[in-house]
């Protein structure tokens, strides 16, 4: 499955380097297909405005490689969607 999965990051045409430098840092600080990061902090340690870190996270949210994990109502972080209906 994740072999499928990265195939289809690695294959998606409209992903921008920064793209996939949001999407490395969190998939750095994961714990398993999720991870509890604010875009703040993706920003901070990216050192990128919020404005593009926003973009970013569309971005891949919108090419079904990452979905947004929430509780209560809040946002708390992303899950990775990995899952042998997304993978190529």
């Amino acid at each position: 499955m994740l072999k499928n999965w990265i195939r289809k990051v690695a294959l998606t045409q409209n992903l921008r380097g920064e793209d996939y430098r949001v999407l490395l840092l969190l998939l750095s600080e994961a714990d398993g297909t999720t991870v509890e990061i604010s875009q703040a902090e993706i920003a901070k340690h990216l050192n990128y405005q919020q404005p593009r870190v926003c973009r970013s996270l569309k971005n891949l949210t919108t090419n079904k490689i990452i979905t947004k994990k929430w509780i209560g109502g809040k946002l708390v972080g992303y899950r990775f969607l990995i899952s042998e209906e997304n993978s190529i």
